[in-house]
């Protein structure tokens, strides 16, 4: 139960890092986009969840929770030097940041299915991902409201990929 929660807390932070991302573009962003950045985590999620019961339940999650520290660390780093005051994290001309997102997520799903839980759990995933991401991008426009001029807001979803990596050491 408690490695269910854990997982849980995990799919949620990784989910609030991704949702505050659109919100720190130097234009308003359109909060149409959410849709798309929640159909990012919920659609990866759910085919790593069903991939991962079918083929790799062989696999230790060990293994997986490594491969996540390490993607983790990864997208932190790669994110680090993409920034751009009027972009964000999220440039126009760039599309491979949606393959290293979403196979991220992908990973998530996977380590959930190599615990052993059900595919079932689809159906509470997709909420608390949605709420992730409403609720990253919903924090992060108040918090630059609110702390315009303190110079590392903008790293916020990077500190969250550090706190998800963090947390997967335990």
């Amino acid at each position: 139960m408690i490695i269910f929660l854990f997982e849980m807390l995990i799919i949620l932070l990784a989910s609030v890092a991704l949702g505050s991302m659109p919100a720190l573009k130097g234009r308003y962003p359109f909060p149409g986009s959410l849709i798309f950045f929640i159909l990012l985590t919920i659609i990866p999620i759910s085919i790593g969840l069903i991939v991962g019961a079918a083929l790799f339940s062989w696999i230790s999650a060990f293994i997986f929770k490594l491969i996540v520290i390490l993607f983790a660390l990864f997208i932190m780093f790669y994110f680090q030097h993409l920034y751009h005051p009027s972009y964000g994290y999220v440039p126009y001309h760039k599309k491979g940041n949606w393959l290293i997102l979403s196979g991220f997520f992908f990973l998530l799903g996977i380590e959930f299915a190599s615990y052993g839980f059900s595919a079932w759990f689809i159906l509470l995933i997709v909420p608390i991902s949605a709420a992730g991401v409403i609720g990253g991008f919903l924090f992060m426009r108040s918090a630059l409201s609110y702390f315009r001029y303190l110079g590392v807001i903008h790293f916020v979803p990077l500190g969250l990929f550090l706190v998800v990596a963090i947390l997967k050491l335990i």
